[in-house]
């Protein structure tokens, strides 16, 4: 399928829109072309939401001297990863320009923007803290980077760009694209793969396939909740807290937000634990280990509605809330309550559904 121009035709189109407004934003982003801008390895990866497939037509991630086309968008979820075409060391983008289809809107979104590259290159070059590292020989974990760029692209031409690397996924920008038709005549000059994706019928296969499109969406169709992607973006000051039982230790806390974004607690960041700024979580993963070293991780998963009224309803007295998601664990290790709590206020949550399972035992010396 011809989704992806050649690099030549990239950078033409590139430098035919390089007009002084352009030239502007890419001052204001620390991106001109003859500044010399380090190297990362990372690859580039596409991203919709569930059961709203996008295709990019072509275009993708550019910067000086260098473009990362897209593809189709990975169906797995808003911010979920997926394979990408060209790992490897290179500078970082500082531009998107792409036109794609939005499948369940039946239409072409055009985007043509510089990226916030000095909040992308800050957070490769700041790096984070994983435990799934070694440690140095100072006791602490080693630090790692971010190793993919995701371009998440919504309805209504919503268009969100993360850092992602292992354990740990932040949003760099939100942006937007306008609806554009693609001329007849460079739609009749395709070949029969590339004009695929402006076949009516072949549009409807994808929106028909339960592979993409879950069958519960289709069975029950409803309108396309156009402003729900921006309206995860809304962050408030919270923090998990974790009760356990019985000298049981907590390990590692794993945060899932419906933003796309996540991050894990654990050594010091897990002690110190501090409120932050964070989405609505979506989901997130305990690890923790009785006085008898048997070991034990739980899955939570929210109820969107359910959870997104609580911090609603917290925040609308007190913009300055500082809020608890407190977790307690059960003296039998096998169910984990959650509530949201401030200094006056609590909110149950009880549709929370949560999934415990034993994991490895470690022996402990008895004093």
């Amino acid at each position: 399928m011809k989704k992806i121009q050649t690099l030549a035709v990239i950078l033409l189109l590139t430098l035919s829109s390089a007009c002084q407004n352009k030239k502007e934003d890419m001052k204001k982003y620390s991106i001109m072309d003859d500044e010399k801008r380090p190297e990362f390895e990372w690859e580039e990866m596409c991203n919709a939401p569930l059961g709203y497939p996008i295709e990019v037509y072509k275009g993708g991630i550019t910067g000086a001297g260098l473009a990362n086309g897209l593809s189709a968008g990975n169906n797995g979820g808003w911010g979920a990863t997926g394979s990408g075409s060209s790992h490897g060391p290179k500078e970082l983008p500082g531009h998107i320009n792409c036109i794609w289809v939005s499948y369940a809107e039946d239409c072409v979104y055009k985007i043509d923007c510089p990226i916030d590259y000095n909040r992308l290159l800050k957070v490769f070059q700041e790096g984070y803290q994983d435990w799934g590292f070694y440690f140095n020989g100072n006791g602490e974990y080693k630090k790692t980077t971010y190793n993919s760029i995701i371009v998440g692209f919504a309805p209504g031409g919503v268009v969100v760009i993360w850092a992602s690397g292992a354990g740990r996924q932040v949003e760099i920008g939100r942006y937007k694209g306008e609806k554009y038709e693609v001329p007849k005549e460079e739609i009749a000059g395709l070949d029969a793969s590339g004009y695929t994706i402006f076949d009516p019928k072949f549009r409807k296969m994808i929106m028909t396939s339960p592979n993409i499109v879950p069958i519960e969406m289709q069975n029950n169709p409803k309108p396309i909740p156009y402003g729900l992607w921006d309206s995860y973006r809304t962050r408030y000051t919270w923090k998990p807290v974790l009760e356990v039982q019985d000298d049981a230790v907590v390990i590692d806390v794993s945060l899932g937000m419906f933003n796309g974004e996540n991050e894990g607690l654990f050594g010091k960041a897990l002690l110190e634990n501090k409120f932050e700024e964070r989405a609505v979580p979506s989901g997130i993963s305990i690890g923790w280990r009785d006085s008898e070293g048997q070991g034990y991780g739980a899955d939570v998963y929210f109820d969107e509605k359910e959870i997104m009224d609580a911090f609603k309803e917290m925040h609308k007295d007190n913009p300055e809330v500082q809020m608890e998601l407190y977790f307690t664990i059960n003296h039998a290790n096998n169910y984990v309550t959650v509530m949201l709590k401030c200094a006056d206020k609590k909110i149950r949550l009880p549709k929370t559904k949560v999934e415990v399972i034993k994991s490895r035992k470690l022996t402990i010396e008895k004093k």
